[in-house]
């Protein structure tokens, strides 16, 4: 039997002669528990009164000599490094972490002696604390003063005491200040690892933060913010909700009686910002370094590997994404690409791979592309793809930031291009994240009066979170008749907006928006016209389930939408998870060119959304291949990842600036195509088609109530109850009191003398 090397025989010994890291664990969390409780009970003149008794006084006494107030930074350090050794947790760069807690309790204690020095008065207040000692004045032989040492001895010996050197009197004051600061300020950056660039963005955005607080507070001061106008009646400034009953009844009601909301903080769009970047969190970047030379090593094995099934090919040019790597192979002349696209499955194994994806050849190169996984992979950062948005020259009318390309580049669009969106994956692909990218993309770049939102949620959970959003048309839709109603609402808004175009003599919103105006033919309108029509964009989430429902009807206001819609600045985004021929049919795709695809199941379902095979073989987690409108060509990316603490701040800054202001109280409360409300652009109350009908009905049998109306009108209940609003209004019949029944106070004579005028 072979006799160990005596080299790896010594290594054994002085591993089995070290402690298990949970013990040095544990005594470093007792001794910093014990020198933090001394510290804490630590008084000069009362040792009886340390916690730890004469033991923990001495204790305290020598860290308090030594370092003064900064030794309180040493029981904290072991506390921290006691918790990573018990919980065998790695301390990420253990030499940098050490040389930066020393660094920090030198620059503060060194600034601790310097403010003893300048501020003797300021230090003695904490003498009972802190190490005192008597001095004799060298000036006069009977006189001494006391000098508290809030940075400890030594430190101040350093910083101003010492004789051959100290630092006060070789680099003055403000020369002495600034540098301890300067040590102070990059020892915690060493320690929190902030690179410099991040501290002067809090800095500007403090500055900027500061600015827009003053320049409100002027304004305030100018313009009052009282929220209401008039003596008899109170109007809110921000849009009123025209068709809810309570509202309308308020609206009727004296002030004196009213019970008055809370005013918002801001009355209007003149004050209304967008939600900064800050707000979303940010990615740190990876080191590339590791990354250069495992896609060296990924390029050399791909070359043995064709070279080993009789295929000579050279790798060029490498783009590498946050999670995908797109490899340029050059095949000799002879070659066919349909060979190297049959070795899909051995490439993979050769490399490791779970999947990979060829393209043969690639557009407009003369290279074949070999798309194989990142062993680490990384977060695509919204925040950077926003930030990278807003900075560029390039906008876009309803951006959307979906995520980045192989390559690394941004992948961004714009919806009044695509004109429609279908979004498909399995259940984790990550086509839920997309959506709420997709939300924010619209939020934090788009003022309410700019784009209005209109969300079908079947599953009463993703989308719901957005109903306080100003920029809402209607609570977040969760019943499927609600979605077909306010799907027939959107044709007939679009039939209206046409309408509105045809005499105006305009083809698109854009033209209707910037159009000269024309009062002479403004005034020939019933109503007048509204000076900007918003942008509606509408998301269905899980499509499936509204198609199982009731497929008829709502495909066909889907796809009546989706062909004529885009001249009037109504888009649709359609998301589902079951991307079958029953749920995305042949007329739904024909009207949806743009589409986007994340993992599916099979590669029949890969065929319906995209028109060929790929998506079955997506690694899942937001990777996708995007349809962009007008090529067939296929886009690979990584979608941007949003956490939902991002989403509900953005949420916060906006509703705290602008209360939510619903044009339709709620879809789901209507169930006949003729309740539904009439006129997106018009904010004042048009009275109902049966209004005339139904004022006579109560006039002549004097009765008036809900169930009245529908027995006899034969309408729904919520019509119904709009039309007895209606009355209420208009004072023919009394207000609701209790359970009582309403009476009709406008008389047979009243309505023969209203005509006759």
């Amino acid at each position: 039997m072979k006799e160990k090397p005596k080299k790896l025989r010594n290594k054994k010994k002085t591993e089995s002669k070290k402690l298990p890291k949970w013990i040095t664990g544990l005594l470093l969390v007792s001794w910093g528990g014990a020198l933090l409780l001394s510290l804490l009970s630590f008084r000069v003149d009362h040792p009886q009164h340390n916690w730890l008794g004469l033991i923990g006084y001495a204790l305290g006494f020598a860290a308090d000599y030594l370092f003064g107030l900064s030794a309180f930074l040493i029981p904290c350090y072991l506390l921290w490094l006691g918790y990573h050794f018990v919980l065998n947790r790695p301390i990420p760069y253990p030499r940098l972490s050490f040389f930066s807690f020393v660094l920090l309790l030198t620059s503060l204690g060194m600034l601790l002696s310097y403010l003893t020095f300048c501020f003797p008065n300021l230090a003695h207040r904490f003498k009972a604390i802190v190490y005192t000692d008597t001095i004799p004045d060298q000036t006069t032989s009977f006189l001494s003063f006391e000098r508290t040492y809030l940075g400890g001895v030594p430190f101040y010996h350093v910083c101003a005491d010492a004789k051959t050197f100290n630092f006060i009197s070789y680099f003055g004051n403000v020369g002495a200040l600034l540098l301890f600061v300067f040590l102070l300020g990059s020892s915690l950056l060493f320690i929190t690892r902030t690179p410099p660039q991040k501290v002067g963005h809090w800095f500007f955005s403090f500055c900027k933060f500061i600015f827009s607080a003053r320049q409100k507070e002027k304004a305030a001061l100018v313009t009052p913010s009282h929220p209401f106008k008039g003596d008899h009646q109170a109007i809110f400034e921000r849009p009123l909700l025209i068709n809810s009953p309570p509202i309308r009844q308020a609206m009727t009601t004296s002030a004196p009686q009213m019970t008055l909301p809370k005013p918002p903080t801001s009355t209007g769009l003149s004050g209304y910002q967008l939600p900064p970047s800050s707000l979303l969190t940010e990615v740190k970047i990876e080191d590339q370094n590791q990354l250069a030379s495992d896609l060296k090593r990924h390029a050399n094995v791909l070359e043995e590997t064709l070279l080993s099934f009789g295929i000579e090919a050279k790798v060029g040019d490498i783009h590498s994404g946050p999670t995908i790597t797109l490899f340029e192979v050059h095949p000799a002349i002879g070659v066919k690409v349909q060979k190297i696209k049959a070795l899909e499955r051995d490439i993979a194994l050769n490399m490791q791979a779970k999947s990979i994806r060829i393209i043969a050849p690639i557009p407009g190169k003369a290279a074949v592309g070999i798309e194989v996984p990142n062993p680490h992979p990384q977060e695509v950062s919204f925040r950077r793809m926003l930030e990278n948005y807003q900075g560029s020259k390039r906008k876009f009318q309803i951006p959307l930031l979906l995520g980045q390309l192989v390559g690394g580049e941004d992948m961004a669009s714009d919806l009044t291009k695509c004109p429609h969106l279908i979004i498909a994956g399995a259940t984790g692909s990550g086509k839920s994240v997309s959506i709420n990218t997709i939300v924010m993309s619209i939020v934090m770049n788009a003022r309410p009066d700019e784009i209005k939102l209109l969300m079908v949620d079947p599953k009463k959970v993703e989308l719901t979170g957005y109903s306080q959003l100003p920029h809402m048309l209607a609570p977040v839709i969760t019943e499927a008749h609600g979605a077909r109603q306010a799907l027939l609402w959107l044709v007939k808004e679009m039939e209206k907006r046409y309408e509105l175009f045809r005499r105006f003599s305009i083809r698109n919103v854009i033209g209707y928006n910037t159009r000269k105006r024309d009062r002479e033919l403004e005034e020939t309108f019933d109503e007048p016209p509204p000076k900007k029509l918003p942008y509606i964009v509408v998301i269905i989430d899980e499509l499936a389930d509204l198609m199982m429902i009731s497929s008829s009807d709502i495909e066909t206001p889907i796809a009546r939408i989706a062909q004529m819609a885009r001249a009037v600045g109504i888009h649709m985004i359609l998301a589902t998870q079951r991307p079958s021929r029953e749920v995305i049919t042949g007329l739904i795709k024909a009207n949806f060119p743009s589409r986007i695809a994340f993992k599916v199941s099979s590669r029949v379902n890969s065929q319906i959304i995209i028109d060929e095979t790929g998506a079955e073989s997506l690694l899942g987690n937001g990777d996708m291949l995007f349809l962009p409108p007008g090529t067939s060509n296929l886009m690979r990316a990584q979608g941007a990842f949003i956490r939902d603490e991002d989403i509900n701040r953005v949420i916060e800054f906006v509703t705290a600036q602008m209360p939510v202001s619903y044009l339709i109280p709620s879809f789901d409360t209507y169930r006949d195509e003729g309740e539904l409300p009439t006129g997106f652009e018009h904010e004042e109350e048009t009275k109902d088609a049966l209004y005339g009908e139904a004022k006579k009905l109560v006039i002549e049998t004097g009765a008036a109530s809900t169930t009245f109306l529908q027995r006899k009108l034969k309408i729904g209940y919520a019509r119904a109850a709009s039309l007895m609003d209606q009355l209420e209004s208009m004072g023919i019949i009394t207000p609701q009191e209790g359970a009582k029944p309403r009476r009709v106070i406008y008389t047979k004579e009243e309505e023969k003398e209203e005509e006759q005028l």
